[in-house]
């Protein structure tokens, strides 16, 4: 596009958006959402709203954007209107990063960060609200499985040192859920580490939080002081605030877990860990990023505790058209899952270098999104003894897509 000769302020998308590509009605079109909670409910675009949106790309205003519609339409007035109104609509939906979004969102981080505790952003839409109701949940998909005999016999005898579960939707992940918790089924801990895929980790790689945690099972307590301790170890790679904690499930479902079969009494250090990609090729291991090495240190301090369970609230691939594939995820699956094969098996004979080979290799090609989270757990443990459980591909028929994750089990 060309430029206009009188020089406006360049149109550019929030980069916090969320596009899912869909079919509505017939008509292809991109739901849009965000994690922040702006867009209260998600944003269905076809049509004319869909080509606005592709010509928003942070280089051109609002003229030049309204010139290359036309251009492409046929040039009428009423064509001129209607970029108008569409800009403006998206002004409206917080679509657009504009001083009135940055300045709201700097108030929604300060008013966060003021509060004490860090209240529960799914219950009634992701699980129930009502205790009672939650706690049946719960135990229904705690007995749908049973674990392995010769994992069973050892859950008997000792306690495990790490779970890696998943952190997708409880229900689609049920199966998993519970061959990974029922190891903690009678088991107490002093201290529990959840490591958690960050999917809103801004201004840093790692997201801490020394707010206690509530749920409609009750509240658990925060260890502020080992909190402190790995914020001054990891810093500039630790994120300024600790908003990335306000929506995130990853860590929030596994709390749901624990405090179910271990009650309250555990003290909890909650860790969101966001991209990795900007080291994919310059590193081998997580360890040889610049500045991680020290916080992983501390970090596996805690982890060698007494009484201390590190968790690992991750899932693997996400495959298909809506994360940004061209092939479906029945066209993928064999791929996939050889591809998760060999992850699994770098995980289970603790090898860091392999792990992180095998998605540099593939470019991260099947946006392994607990890729930073396994990468650090296999740093913070000398090897452990491990046992796999389980794994699932979970397919969406609806966009063709799907998430695989699994559980795995050390002591």
């Amino acid at each position: 596009m060309n430029r206009s000769p009188e020089k406006k302020s360049p149109l550019k998308l929030r980069p916090d958006l969320e596009f899912q590509p869909m079919e509505y009605q017939g008509r292809k079109g991109v739901l849009v959402s965000d994690r922040l909670g702006l867009i209260k409910n998600p944003v269905l675009l076809q049509g004319e709203a869909l080509e606005v949106l592709a010509l928003i790309d942070g280089q051109h205003d609002d003229q030049d954007i309204r010139l290359e519609f036309l251009r492409k339409r046929g040039y009428s007035l009423k064509g001129a209107g209607l970029v108008g109104e569409i800009l403006q609509s998206f002004r409206q939906l917080w679509l657009l990063d504009t001083p009135e979004f940055r300045r709201r969102k700097r108030e929604l981080v300060q008013e966060f960060a003021a509060l004490p505790v860090r209240e529960p952003a799914l219950a009634g839409e992701a699980y129930p609200e009502r205790p009672e109701e939650l706690k049946k949940l719960l135990s229904e998909i705690l007995d749908l499985e049973k674990l392995p005999p010769e994992v069973e016999r050892l859950v008997s005898d000792r306690n495990p040192s790490v779970l890696v579960a998943p952190h997708i939707d409880l229900r689609r992940g049920q199966r998993l859920y519970s061959l990974a918790y029922r190891s903690l089924a009678g088991k107490k801990f002093r201290r529990v580490i959840v490591l958690g895929t960050g999917h809103a980790v801004e201004n840093g790689t790692i997201s801490l939080t020394e707010k206690d945690f509530s749920t409609p099972l009750g509240r658990v307590k925060t260890e502020k002081e080992l909190v402190d301790s790995l914020r001054k170890a990891g810093g500039i790679l630790v994120a300024p605030d600790d908003f990335a904690h306000k929506k995130e499930h990853s860590i929030e479902f596994q709390i749901l877990f624990l405090q179910h079969l271990l009650g309250n009494d555990f003290q909890l250090v909650p860790v969101l860990f966001g991209s990795f990609m900007p080291w994919l090729e310059t590193a081998g291991r997580a360890s040889e990023i610049p500045g991680l090495k020290p916080f992983l240190d501390v970090l596996a301090g805690a982890a060698a505790g007494p009484g201390t369970l590190v968790v690992a609230g991750v899932d693997f691939c996400h495959v298909g058209p809506r994360f940004g594939h061209q092939q479906t995820a029945s066209e993928l699956k064999e791929a996939v899952v050889a591809y998760d094969h060999d992850l699994v098996e770098a995980l289970l004979g603790w090898q860091p270098e392999s792990f992180w080979d095998q998605v540099r290799s593939s470019g991260d090609r099947f946006n392994v999104c607990g890729f930073p989270v396994l990468a650090s757990l296999l740093e913070i443990f000398q090897k452990r003894e491990g046992f796999f459980l389980g794994y699932e591909l979970s397919e969406e028929q609806a966009t063709g897509s799907a998430v695989s994750f699994a559980a795995l089990l050390y002591f």
